[in-house]
Order: C-alpha cells, then sequence, then structure tokens
C-alpha cells in the first residue's frame, strides 16, 4: 500500500498538485497534515475522488472544520495523523511520541516544521514529509507491504 504524504502548501497550489501528479499516481491513499488552504484541501479530494484522501487542520486552517487528529489503519499499522502543533513539535517530538504511544500506533505523520522528518522513538515511527509550500518543497512516500514492513522516501518537488 503507497501513501502520498503532504503538508504544509499554505496556499502553493502549484506545488501540492504537482506532487500529486508525479508522486501520487499510484498512491493508494494521500495524507495532507494540515496547513493548506480550504479550497486546496477540498480540490485535492474532490480531484483524486478515486482515492482515499484524508486531512487535518493545521495551524493556519483557521476556519477549518477538520479533526486536529486523524487514525489510519493499514497494513496491520495504526497510524496517527496531526498536524503537530497541538503537540508542540517545534519543540521536540515528545509529546507526539507519546499520544502514539498511548494510541497504540505504530507510525505518526505530522508536518508543521516544514522540515522532513524520519526517526523512529521507542517503538513509534514520526514522519514528516517536510512542506510542499514556496521554499525548497518536499513531500514523501510510505510504503507499507503486507508484512507490515515500512519504507519512506522523502522526494523534492520540481
Amino acid at each position: 500500500m503507497k501513501i502520498l504524504l503532504l503538508s504544509d502548501s499554505h496556499g502553493d497550489s502549484r506545488n501540492l498538485f504537482s506532487a500529486v501528479e508525479k508522486y501520487g499516481k499510484n498512491a493508494d491513499i494521500i495524507v495532507h497534515c494540515g496547513d493548506a488552504t480550504r479550497g486546496e484541501a477540498e480540490q485535492l479530494s474532490e480531484d483524486f475522488s478515486e482515492k482515499k484522501v484524508v486531512r487535518v487542520r493545521g495551524n493556519c486552517d483557521w476556519m477549518s472544520d477538520l479533526n486536529d487528529v486523524e487514525y489510519l489503519e493499514v497494513c496491520g499499522k495504526k497510524i496517527i495523523i496531526t498536524h503537530g502543533h497541538i503537540f508542540s513539535v517545534k519543540y521536540g517530538l515528545q509529546n507526539l511520541r507519546k499520544k502514539a504511544f498511548d494510541e497504540n500506533c505504530d507510525l505518526a505523520f505530522f508536518g508543521h516544521t516544514h522540515t522532513p522528518v524520519d526517526i523512529t522513538m521507542g517503538n513509534v515511527r514520526l514522519i514528516n514529509p517536510g512542506s510542499c509550500g514556496r521554499y525548497e518543497p518536499t513531500c514523501a512516500t510510505v510504503e507499507i507491504d503486507e508484512k507490515g514492513n515500512v519504507l519512506v522516501n522523502h522526494l523534492k518537488i520540481d
């Protein structure tokens, strides 16, 4: 199962949709970890209605009715999805790791820092795709096979 992981597009629809066109065509699931304008987030769901699209609210999504946290289960792996601001991820990943651990999650997808991250803390793997916004835009693909092996690739958006 392949997941395209995006975050922090901040209205840069060109980079957002370029990433989806380039890396999301063979993805089964598209995840946006917040800070997308309402229009681009809704457009993502509409344009790729054949795929499962999961979105969460970021700290810049002021009028959004999205949840701060969503959960997903893929190939036996439980995933927590959040923007990260409610867990203060700019100051460390311990709060998010604890929440993921408390919820029996194997993986935590988050954004907010605009920095690509792939780190394991205890038994939780924390993954941030970086920002698909204006400066040095990045995203990530996460592939989970039927045995539960996880492969993460951080990718530049051209």
